[in-house]
């Protein structure tokens, strides 16, 4: 449900008729959760968003007539006290302010499709949260939350940096989460008319190289990302791909301090770089209550720094006012030498009170130094598992 405002304003100069719409949505999620981990110092208690991201957004459009329309999105996710996390050492604009998240200008056509020009999610985010996996979005349970991802490289989830793209920890990092591919800005984004259950997409976000001085401030790296998608009966499948690209002069990232606000160090992704996740995801309904997901994907870099695959199986099964969510995935690291495969398990549960309001569980364990690629086991922080209990509301 969202609250929209509908205002019918007149073109005095052509008799016709403009019809313009602003709506407000969101969702709001809170629970009490307990963090495990074999390292005790990272052990912890919250009352946090863990089924979701809490989030408000605005969205205006304006019908033009002959199925073209203009419009814009701009969300801004929070946590209590402000920002996106709850930090009390330091904050930065993707933590924290007004339009932290997704925000884009779009002009639709119903022939041709729709363009969108800013900040709009990745379709490789779509994929690996909405396609490919049970609906557990980027918190406790996904195969693509900050504690666990089915990808290494460059990415643009990394929240404590002040840039948008970030590479991830180097291959022989113990506990490695992985990277993912959220959004970036200055991108021009495509999605293609539905024809038979299909639609393509494209994005590009343009790489900027012209700055030498050491500090780099002003060089932005290169993203080009497709996606095919089929949703027709029972079939949800989608196959993406996002590749990140750097000039010879390097990119710089430059990372908040966590215990002076002001200060701050810096990260080189390095030169002639180029970082590719490839994705294929599916849904199957077999039956109206019980639906099956699956996934495999793929990493590479240019450099053999980040290499690896991924596998992910899942299922969704509803009765009633319940619903029951599960999976399983693997990433396997294939670098030469300091390998660490990593794996997930996650569950949940809901009872639905409405469409937009539920009570929940999450529950998932991650090992992050698993099989035979582990070069080091047993080490202090190499799993975690994480519980919560709360409810969420949509609007």
């Amino acid at each position: 449900m969202a609250i929209t405002l509908v205002a019918i304003a007149a073109l005095a100069a052509t008799g016709a008729f403009a019809q313009s719409s602003v709506v407000i949505d969101g969702y709001f999620d809170r629970a009490y959760t307990v963090v495990n981990n074999t390292d005790n110092t990272k052990d912890a208690k919250s009352v946090g968003s863990n089924a979701g991201t809490t989030t408000i957004g605005i969205k205006v459009r304006e019908d033009l007539g002959n199925g073209l329309s203009v419009g814009g999105s701009v969300n801004t996710d929070w946590n209590d006290l402000g920002g996106a996390s709850q930090t009390a050492t330091y904050a930065n604009a993707q933590r924290s302010g007004f339009a932290n998240s997704q925000s884009f200008l779009d002009v639709t056509s119903a022939k041709y499709g729709t363009v969108r020009l800013g900040t709009p999610n990745s379709f490789t985010l779509t994929n690996a949260t909405a396609v490919a996996a049970p609906a557990f979005s980027t918190a406790i349970g996904s195969s693509y939350s900050s504690n666990f991802s089915i990808a290494n490289g460059v990415g643009t989830s990394a929240t404590d940096q002040i840039g948008v793209a970030s590479a991830s920890e180097a291959a022989d990092a113990k506990a490695h989460a992985g990277i993912r591919s959220i959004r970036i800005n200055n991108t021009l984004q495509y999605s293609s008319p539905v024809f038979s259950g299909f639609s393509g997409h494209l994005s590009y976000t343009p790489k900027n190289d012209n700055q030498t001085t050491s500090t780099k401030s002003g060089n932005t790296v290169g993203v080009k990302e497709f996606a095919l998608r089929y949703t027709q009966g029972p079939i949800d499948a989608m196959y993406s791909s996002i590749k990140y690209s750097t000039g010879e002069n390097n990119v710089v990232t430059y990372n908040m301090s966590t215990t002076n606000p002001t200060a701050g160090t810096s990260t080189t992704i390095g030169a002639n770089l180029t970082s590719t996740q490839n994705l294929l995801g599916a849904t199957y309904a077999v039956l109206p209550a019980l639906k099956l997901h699956a996934g495999l994907g793929q990493f590479k870099s240019s450099n053999d720094s980040f290499k690896g695959k991924s596998s992910q199986i899942g299922a969704t099964y509803t009765m009633g006012q319940w619903d029951v969510l599960g999976q399983v995935a693997k990433v396997t690291d294939q670098v030469a030498t300091s390998a660490y495969d990593r794996s997930l398990k996650g569950m949940g549960v809901n009872y639905n009170f409405s469409k937009t309001a539920r009570a929940y569980f999450r529950a998932d364990r991650i090992n992050y130094a698993t099989g035979g690629n582990a070069a080091t086991t047993g080490f202090a922080g190499d799993a975690q598992t994480r519980y919560a209990l709360g409810v969420s509301k949509s609007f």
